[in-house]
């Protein structure tokens, strides 16, 4: 999934993004409702976390802007303002969640779950490539029937590629969906962990395969059964 948020305090900022990225979303960054607007309007994004108090006005109007529209993301507002009238006013503003600053993250994360569900009550929680299977809420693989031991990480790469087998998945979509932005990230890190990625996939007798393409990114893409 895709994230925006929209807050203009520096450490909060970074803390989300991070908390974020690291839940396996790809995530986009603004201050302003100007900024943000002109976000959502240009690349499709499926959750919005938006702040009330930003620099140029009450966040409220972003979500206000594009509550009438078919596409708009899920909303939820994350704010310091947390009078009753406020949180009405965020619900009745088209808000799909309204949350008061400070916050428990996981209870930031499910709240973001319910939001998605509620909104795409047919999205698959489990997705699959050749016999390989993703649950995204239990955040587990198998092969076939049998689990797949993966690190945090190799999760999340993984998730990135089964979510677009048999397309090109960049380097830099894959670093963006993995590492927090906080993150220290060798030349190589990212290779090693494809390669380790690969060689438990090969191992447990995946019908799928992580191909590079040099100066570009990765791919995966199923194969046949060996009969």
């Amino acid at each position: 999934m895709r994230a925006l948020i929209v807050e203009d305090e520096p450490d909060l900022m970074s803390f989300l993004s991070s908390l974020l990225t690291n839940a396996g979303l790809i995530v986009d960054r603004t201050t302003t409702i100007d900024a943000a607007l002109a976000a959502l309007r240009t690349a499709p994004f499926d959750i919005a976390i938006v702040d009330r108090r930003l620099p140029d006005g009450d966040g409220l109007s972003i979500v206000k802007a594009l509550s009438a529209e078919e596409a708009r993301p899920a909303f939820l507002i994350l704010t310091a303002r947390d009078a009753k009238t406020d949180v009405i006013e965020g619900l009745n503003g088209g808000a799909d969640d309204y949350l008061v600053k400070p916050f428990e993250p996981g209870e930031l994360l499910a709240r973001l779950r319910v939001i998605v569900r509620r909104r795409h009550p047919k999205r698959s929680l489990v997705i699959a490539a050749g016999n390989l299977s993703l649950d995204l809420e239990g955040r587990s693989a198998r092969v076939g029937s049998e689990p797949l031991d993966l690190r945090r990480r190799e999760g999340l790469i993984l998730e990135a590629l089964v979510q677009r087998v048999g397309r090109v998945v960049t380097r830099d979509v894959l670093i963006e969906a993995v590492y927090g932005f906080d993150d220290l990230i060798e030349s190589n890190t990212l290779e090693a962990q494809i390669s380790r990625l690969r060689r438990k996939l090969r191992d447990a007798g995946a019908q799928v395969e992580i191909t590079s393409l040099r100066g570009i990114g990765y791919m995966l893409k199923t194969m046949e059964p060996v009969r």
